[in-house]
């Protein structure tokens, strides 16, 4: 049985934590920790597509927050990926 969830994740006051051209690595970090922490995982598998859009902007600037999909299988392997936003928000 697979656990789905969405979740936001704010990088905030992880992406101020060390020196300015390490934000994206410390916000990537975060993620994995977040996941970890809110799905109860053995082990974190983050997709392509969400580095690509941490360090969409370069290392020195990541987004404040991202929303992402974690679904987590019978081995306690999590995987994350990111949200389709259908619509107008």
């Amino acid at each position: 049985m697979a656990e789905e969830r969405m979740l936001i994740v704010n990088f905030r006051k992880a992406a101020e934590r060390g020196p300015r051209y390490k934000r994206a690595r410390y916000a990537m970090k975060f993620l994995e920790q977040y996941v970890k922490r809110h799905m109860k995982a053995k082990e974190v598998k983050v997709s392509q597509d969400i580095n690509m859009a941490v360090f969409a902007n370069g290392s020195k600037n990541p987004p404040i927050r991202i929303r992402v999909a974690c679904s987590k299988d019978d081995k306690g392997v999590v995987s994350v990926k990111p949200v389709k936003i259908t619509g107008k928000r």
